[in-house]
């Protein structure tokens, strides 16, 4: 699956980034509801739905609550409290990824509240990243997503080098401490290179460095979230629309997590 992972990579990665720095505002945040519509159809089957038609509704349904999300956060006061509210929740989440199995019913067992982990697990990251894009530009845009990489790719090598530690044994086996700490580490070289570029002055190095880090922290507990699922339903990847990297929730996991702390951390900076 190596050879079909680079491929994909190499192909998506520069039209995203093609995307990011020319397409128009509203084009660009359509484009990202759209990864949030194939997200949607992806978690509903991690939930255990089957049926195509109740798939689609549910995808619909949350993609609808994303654009009501939108709406409301077209203020900086109503943005803040759709990014805080996430980041509650958010760590509600924490404490399930950190109980597991324990309290399993708490948030699996309704399916009321499973549709709505993925209304929470998806209109806050488009409403961030739409946000995100509109008020700090392409370049803050891109460094999120460079902070994510470089925390995933750090927390893989670090983690296959040095790993020993098993960070949640329960939800994801192969997640290391060791490779959190590597990927933090590439995340906060990544922030570094940044900061070189832009004129920051150096009283604001210290809150991006630590931005850096609260979002490749993050960025893990979005990926063992959605491995709660994953468990509990028994499917590897979330879907196969990308060849050698899984589904869509597969690569934007991470994000779901981290745009909203990302954001709100820059708007407190």
């Amino acid at each position: 699956m190596l050879i079909p992972r680079i491929l994909t990579a190499l192909i998506l990665a520069p039209l995203f980034i093609w995307a990011v720095f020319t397409l128009p505002e509203d084009s660009f945040s359509y484009l990202l509801l759209l990864f949030v519509l194939l997200g949607a159809w992806e978690f509903a089957r991690l939930i255990k739905i089957e049926q195509p038609l109740y798939r689609a509704l549910v995808a619909l349904g949350i993609t609808g609550c994303a654009l009501v999300a939108g709406q409301h956060a077209q203020n900086a006061i109503n943005l803040q409290i759709v990014l805080i509210v996430s980041i509650v929740w958010w760590g509600l989440n924490l404490y399930w990824v950190i109980s597991y199995p324990k309290h399993t019913q708490s948030w699996y067992g309704s399916g009321i509240i499973r549709v709505m982990s993925g209304v929470m697990l998806l209109a806050p990251m488009w409403v961030a990243l739409t946000n995100l894009h509109s008020l700090y530009g392409s370049v803050h845009f891109l460094l999120l997503m460079l902070l994510i990489w470089a925390a995933d790719s750090g927390a893989y090598f670090i983690g296959r080098a040095f790993g020993k530690r098993k960070l949640a044994p329960n939800v994801s086996p192969g997640k290391s401490v060791e490779g959190v700490i590597g990927g933090i580490g590439f995340s906060l070289i990544i922030m570094l290179a940044f900061l070189q570029q832009q004129n920051i002055s150096l009283e604001l190095y210290l809150s991006y460095l630590l931005l850096a880090i609260v979002v490749s922290s993050v960025s893990v507990l979005g990926d063992l979230y959605e491995s709660l699922f994953k468990r509990i339903s028994g499917i590897k990847d979330s879907g196969h629309i990308l060849p050698g990297h899984g589904g869509i929730l597969d690569r934007i996991d991470s994000l779901t997590a981290a745009a909203p702390f990302f954001l709100l951390g820059l708007i407190l900076i």
